[in-house]
């Protein structure tokens, strides 16, 4: 193993453990009961608009707080009890309904359901009495506390109790990645990471009978962490746990507070990549450690026990390619360990036993099926029974979709489904109820995430991130302005509880949120961003902060849980690239020479969306983006390339830059820096690339947007000033430009090829729009943007090949680099040394001058007799036809009819002057390779 073999550091190691001040310490305890709480929803029907204003009382007891629910427009909450609200129609999606069709114009227009959350101080044996416009109805709050839901007017309104969320961490600095423990006095620890001013903190805070200790911040300076655990041992210690990245290192780091005072930071791992880390504490209160290392750019699940002061020398327990491990303890002492892995080729559940005395059972396979299957949670019940949550997608994830190829694989964020496993004696069951029915059927396509406890009564909980909202979505999976809300049920019997939805819980498809049991229930932690809902597009607001919230949510002991034998989910995978793993091999070994070095293939995609964009909902999250980069593309490079970082936005920027240092992988994946910048036709939407972390998105004038000021004037000096780059992409639509602009020095490259929208090499081609074929989605076609335009005019632009929205699998940027470091592959880059592919098919093109002085694709070189144009073909399928394109004419065709295609040319009519040649090569499968240009300037002939 290398230096980035992970090792808990010994605890012989001196470490200098001292008080610092600290704030007076609140004695700890648990936190005093709170009010109940429940939802009133109007429009459920979807039916009509109509004045569903009104007003709530109490027989017994006083309402504390009334808060809305998808108040957009003139509604509001009025007075004490009042609310002024009406349900209207507006570009709302309705998931279950068939989506839009891809050239439908405008967004869905549906009746979009509201409601007020009403928290009160009251008996169960209260009545509830509801005045609106609507109609009038009456309940008791008796009625809710089993979780069912009350329906009236005819199923148009609901009622559901649902849990009483508590502030813990204000907006303002962005706080993030919350965590929980519950100690053994029934006090609540929270701790969290707080982004401000460049920079994150580490922040815990605990209940006391009172209310909530003051915030204390555990780390010495602003930095970069990457998420919290929090859990108290058997001495009564609360240690609190994260990654903090110091240079290209993510080492874990902790801070202990023994009951009087915070020690010192203390340093847990070696340096490496670090992450993903949860403390558990079994039945006796021991403390174990498990979290994601990588061992020679493989990640691995690692797993140390606290022995004291000091913990054990960490166990690698899974196997390569592991993400996101989970961990829970029987009554005997044993751990049993989670996490999801990409080893078998596609995402499956693992389990791994630990003996309470350490002795390791064996990997066990929980999925078989070709399908999706991540994000493993796991509890452990008072009979000791394993419980094991996941969420599961269609087979083939993240392999081949194209705009005109779409049947072979499943997007990234096509749809997400729960499912649940037990682990009884020996066998493996299921409830016989599936979660999937606990879930309103509007809601019904993305319901993912699954995070299980089990309560002291012998309760399943199991709470889910659900995307309860786009105002727009598409039959292409493409979706704007993205909504995800948190929900709980619970397993009672036979049946899954209706699922409550949790207050203040606006949240991204990857948001953190945790469960703990408690005495007589669970308590829940999580992320709100006050995502704004309403205004002309119903859409989401990046602008806004991110706060920290918790509750509370007991409901009576269940009945026992049915079960029947566990069966998986079929799911049938078409065999896509077969020999990949090999192709993979082959074209990162090949090595093209030229006078200046040896460059290997560094293989990459530059436009690629996640949900931080407003029309990146059907993107799936920056955690989904890297699963694919790493795992199913198998990717060396690449950017997040979400429209300007969400919107200009500090903390989505922020949170994109350091994820790309977050998965820079040694010896596995390079990320770079950047974002699309988007400009409407004619000046361009580009993507930006840097090779250094920092720079902040450029702003888009209004002019700039209108076409009334050129965006090269604009964009060039930024990028010079901090050595970046940019492409033209969706070349000749309403994204694309009439090439107004160029600058050799930092605009080198243009998409010929998406994976989204087709080929933009000139009007025609294999897989672009001509007249009588148009794709929609980019709108109209502009046909000044075609790439053999640009050409015409002189401009040096070599070529890439990226995805853009939902298309995966299908683009590839292939880059000759010398150093596959950032600042190599950004240098190539920008000398053109690139092409374009849509499968891993390897294409040297060089010319070789008179002096025999090799030249690479991309190079422009003088000469007075013609070069020798050497190509050389690797394909992953049977090689049709590679063609030589001249000045936009075809001067030279070669048909291999093989994988393989060699061959010398010379252009026996070189004229005088300047002209560009390019190598296209087309497989019997109809996989594609661009490269970029030679240039060649005759002028002294």
């Amino acid at each position: 193993m290398k230096n980035i073999v992970l090792f808990l550091v010994s605890a012989t190691m001196a470490i200098a453990w001292f008080a610092r001040p600290q704030s007076p310490v609140t004695p700890a305890g648990a936190p005093p009961d709170g009010p109940l709480s429940f939802r009133i929803t109007f429009g459920e029907r979807q039916e009509r608009e109509a004045d569903c204003s009104g007003s709530v009382t109490l027989g017994q007891g006083k309402i504390v707080k009334l808060s809305p629910w998808r108040f957009y427009g003139s509604d509001a909450v009025e007075g004490a009890n009042g609310w002024k609200l009406r349900i209207k129609r507006g570009p709302l999606e309705n998931q279950p309904d068939q989506p839009r069709a891809i050239a439908s114009p405008g967004p869905s227009q549906n009746i979009v359901p509201a409601g007020i959350v009403v928290t009160a101080e009251a008996p169960q044996s209260s009545s509830v009495q509801v005045q609106s416009a609507a109609g009038n109805f009456e309940f008791r709050l008796a009625a809710l506390s089993r979780g069912q839901v009350l329906w009236f007017q005819d199923g148009d309104v609901s009622v559901q109790r649902v849990p009483t969320p508590e502030r813990i961490a204000d907006p303002g600095p962005e706080n993030d990645y919350p965590s929980l423990a519950v100690a053994r006095d029934g006090s609540v620890w929270t701790a969290w990471q707080s982004y401000q001013d460049g920079g994150e903190h580490v922040v815990v805070r605990h209940s006391t009978p009172a209310g909530w200790s003051e915030p204390v911040t555990l780390t010495d300076k602003r930095g970069d962490v990457f998420r919290t655990t929090v859990e108290q041992d058997t001495e009564g210690r609360v240690w609190v746990v994260w990654s903090e990245r110091t240079g290209e290192s993510w080492d874990l780091w902790t801070r202990i507070f023994d009951g009087r005072q915070w020690r010192a930071r203390r340093k847990l791992t070696a340096s490496g990549v670090n992450i993903f880390h949860k403390l558990v504490k079994d039945r006796a209160g021991a403390l174990h450690l498990i979290w994601i290392g990588h061992i020679d750019g493989r990640s691995h699940v690692m797993w140390s026990r606290l022995q004291g002061d000091s913990w054990s020398t960490p166990i690698e327990i899974s196997g390569p390619s592991a993400w996101m491990p989970d961990a829970a303890a029987d009554s005997k002492g044993n751990l049993y360990v989670v996490w999801d892995s990409y080893r078998t080729g596609n995402y499956d559940v693992f389990l791994r036993r630990i003996g309470a005395s350490g002795n390791m059972g064996a990997i066990e396979q929980i999925t078989r099926s070709p399908r999706f299957q991540a994000h493993a949670s796991v509890a452990v019940d008072r009979q000791d029974r394993v419980w094991v949550a996941w969420d599961e997608s269609g087979a083939n994830w993240g392999k081949d979709w194209a705009r005109d190829d779409t049947w072979r694989g499943t997007v990234l964020y096509s749809d997400r489904r729960p499912r649940v496993a037990v682990f009884e004696n020996g066998t493996w069951k299921q409830p016989v109820a599936d979660p999937m029915a606990a879930v309103p059927r509007r809601y019904n396509r993305f319901v993912q995430a699954p995070r299980l406890a089990c309560d002291d009564q012998g309760r399943v909980w199991l709470g889910l991130q659900v995307r309860t909202s786009t105002a727009q979505n598409r039959s292409d999976f493409w979706a704007a302005n993205g909504r995800w809300e948190l929900f709980l049920t619970s397993l009672d019997g036979g049946r899954w509880t209706p699922a409550a939805p949790v207050p203040n819980s606006s949240t991204r498809p990857d948001g953190a949120v945790q469960l703990q049991r408690t005495a007589q229930g669970i308590r829940a932690v999580w992320m709100n961003d006050n995502r704004f809902f309403g205004g002309p597009a119903i859409a989401s607001n990046r602008k806004v902060h991110q706060e920290i919230d918790t509750a509370q949510f007991t409901l009576p002991a269940p009945r026992e849980a049915e079960l029947e034998t566990f069966a998986e989910t079929p799911g049938n995978a078409a065999a896509i690239h077969k020999n990949e793993p090999a192709d993979v091999a082959r074209i990162r070994s090949y090595r093209a020479g030229s006078d200046s070095g040896s460059y290997r293939i560094v293989r990459g995609d530059f436009h690629r969306h996640t949900e931080i964009s407003s029309d990146g909902a059907g993107d799936g999250s920056v955690e989904d983006y890297f699963r694919y980069m790493i795992d199913a593309a198998q990717m060396d490079t690449g950017i997040i390339a979400d429209h300007s970082a969400g919107g200009d936005n500090e903390y989505t920027w922020w949170r994109t830059e350091k994820a790309n240092d977050l998965f820079h992988i040694q010896s596995g994946f390079t990320p770079l820096f950047g974002y699309e910048r988007s400009v409407p036709y004619p000046n361009g939407h580009r993507n930006i690339v840097f090779a250094e972390r920092g720079v902040r998105t450029l702003p888009i004038s209004r002019e700039e947007q209108q076409g009334k000021v050129n965006t090269g004037p604009v964009l060039y000096p930024y990028l010079k000033q901090n050595r970046g780059i940019c492409m033209l992409h969706s070349l000749a639509t309403d994204q694309g430009s009439d090439y107004r602009d160029n600058d050799p020095e930092v605009e080198p490259l243009v998409e010929i090829y998406q994976g989204y929208h087709a080929n933009y090499e000139y009007e025609g081609a294999p897989r672009a729009e001509a007249t009588g074929y148009a794709v929609s989605s980019h709108g109209s076609v502009q046909p000044l943007g075609f790439y053999w335009n640009a050409l015409a005019k002189g401009f040096k632009l070599g070529v890439e090949s990226s995805s853009d929205h939902i298309s995966t699998h299908t683009s590839y940027t292939m880059i000759l680099a010398s150093e596959p470091n950032r600042a190599g592959i950004v240098e190539s880059m920008r000398k053109r040394h690139a092409y374009g592919a849509t499968d891993n098919i390897i294409l040297d093109f060089r010319a070789i001058d008179g002096k025999n002085r090799i030249w690479l694709m991309g190079d422009a070189l003088e000469s007075a007799a013609p070069p020798r144009m050497r190509v050389k073909v690797i394909g992953t399928g049977v090689i049709d036809r590679i063609d030589v394109i001249k000045d936009g004419k075809f001067v030279f065709e070669n048909h291999p009819r093989r994988e393989t295609g060699e061959f010398t040319w010379v252009d026996n009519a070189p004229g005088k002057g300047r002209s560009w040649y390019y190598v296209r090569v087309m497989q019997t499968d109809r996989q594609m390779a661009w490269s970029s240009p030679i240039w060649v300037d005759y002028s002294r002939r």
